[in-house]
């Protein structure tokens, strides 16, 4: 027993020699870990120089706070800890009121993003189908899409005023311009013969659209919708900023006027944190229905 095992072992080692493949287990295992420490370097790095930076007053004659006293002011605003207690000074103003700003947040993105999302699905739908439907409504679209969505900022006071619906106007209306583009791009690459086989089966037009041409634009329609919520949550920023008294946006510019810069970079990354789950919940609820485009 023990020389046939000897034997076998000489040979996974002899095989492995040649081909230079090992276990699958233990390669995607060294993989994975690999792939973590490449990832770390760059922030380790920039984690290190920040921290010094901010300690020497380097940047911004000291106004400019270290990366340890950021991480002190998001613990105080999340959670109400009080870290570092020698060196910080938490706000009373802004103690364990994250769940309350980011949920403000999210709720006008939600809103905002779906109504744009729905509006422009439909147009752009109606565009790439029918050439009538895209001469009567491509050329409004693409005139008023090269206005900046903070062009409307002033439009938007005066309609709405100060409170939740000027935000939620303008992210459904930032979320609008790149879904019905992807849309309409999406639904004008549809296979002409995937529709003709449809009509030969008996479908009807609302058959057409929702079980041939929707599906085979999906791919160009989540792109547009990845990219929109990046820029939703851009705009409500900016929306939070000019005219809300809740919200990332409005703890960021209100931290900001009380020099409290620590909370500012809290409420960058807290923006950043928000776009990333935002985009991997999107991934993760598409994945299932674009999982044969990738074949």
């Amino acid at each position: 027993m023990a020389s046939a095992k000897k034997t076998r072992a000489k040979k996974q080692s002899a095989s492995t020699a040649i081909t230079g493949k090992v276990r699958p287990g233990r390669s995607r295992l060294s993989g994975n870990l690999s792939a973590v420490g490449l990832g770390l370097i760059i922030p380790v790095i920039i984690a290190i120089v920040w921290e010094f930076a901010g300690r020497m007053h380097w940047i911004a004659n000291g106004l400019f706070p270290p990366l340890s006293l950021c991480v002190a002011a998001l613990a105080d605003w999340v959670f109400g800890l009080h870290l570092f207690g020698d060196q910080f000074n938490p706000s009373t103003v802004y103690s364990a009121s994250w769940l309350v700003h980011v949920g403000a947040s999210v709720g006008r993105v939600l809103i905002g993003f779906l109504i744009g999302t729905l509006l422009a699905i439909v147009f752009g739908v109606i565009a790439g189908v029918s050439l009538h439907g895209r001469r009567m409504i491509d050329p409004t679209i693409n005139a008023i899409r090269p206005i900046s969505v903070t062009g409307w900022v002033p439009l938007a006071l005066i309609i709405f005023g100060i409170g939740d619906k000027p935000a939620v106007f303008l992210t459904a209306l930032a979320t609008f311009f790149p879904v019905y583009v992807n849309t309409l791009a999406g639904v004008s690459r549809v296979d002409t013969g995937l529709v003709r086989a449809g009509r030969m089966l008996g479908a009807k037009p609302t058959e057409l659209i929702m079980k041939i041409v929707l599906p085979a634009a999906s791919p160009s329609i989540v792109t547009g919708l990845r990219v929109a919520t990046g820029i939703a949550w851009t705009t409500v920023v900016v929306a939070e900023i000019l005219g809300a008294k809740s919200g990332v946006g409005y703890v960021l510019i209100d931290s900001y006027n009380q020099f409290r810069f620590d909370y500012v970079i809290a409420a960058m990354a807290t923006l950043g944190l928000c776009g990333y789950v935002t985009d991997r919940l999107l991934q993760w609820i598409f994945a299932d229905a674009l999982r044969w485009s990738d074949k």
